[in-house]
């Protein structure tokens, strides 16, 4: 299977992760996407897409920032099946550097992501 597609979902989420482009990190998500991670005191945290859309807003470095260069990744896109996908990516986002795995369908006739597992460290 190619992953050319997918690779182009995922350029198009380091490129809005990066900017802060919450239009564009909207066309890389499903309606009924959820994003995973640790929240407060270690628990599981749950966003709905709206929630991260705004997160993106938020928080993404630009490039008038040079203390927060630009790195981003894709470490493996695995298919598994037809109509599904994950891939791995590592990215810069101001001072953190994230692990993502990124659940993907198609859908529609496009690839989305449905679900995102992230961790992240300081850098």
């Amino acid at each position: 299977m190619d992953g050319g597609k997918i690779k182009e979902v995922l350029q198009a989420y380091f490129d809005a992760s990066y900017e802060g482009n919450c239009e564009k990190m909207g066309s890389v998500f499903h309606d009924m996407a959820h994003i995973y991670g640790h929240g407060e005191g270690g628990a599981l945290g749950d966003m709905d897409k709206a929630a991260f859309i705004k997160l993106v807003g938020m928080g993404a470095a630009n490039e008038s920032r040079p203390d927060y260069p630009r790195q981003d990744e894709v470490l493996s896109i695995d298919f598994t099946g037809e109509n599904t996908a994950v891939a791995r990516v590592k990215l810069r986002v101001g001072n953190i550097m994230f692990t993502d795995i990124l659940s993907f369908m198609l859908l529609d006739g496009r690839w989305t992501v449905i679900s995102k597992v992230y961790s992240g460290v300081p850098v």
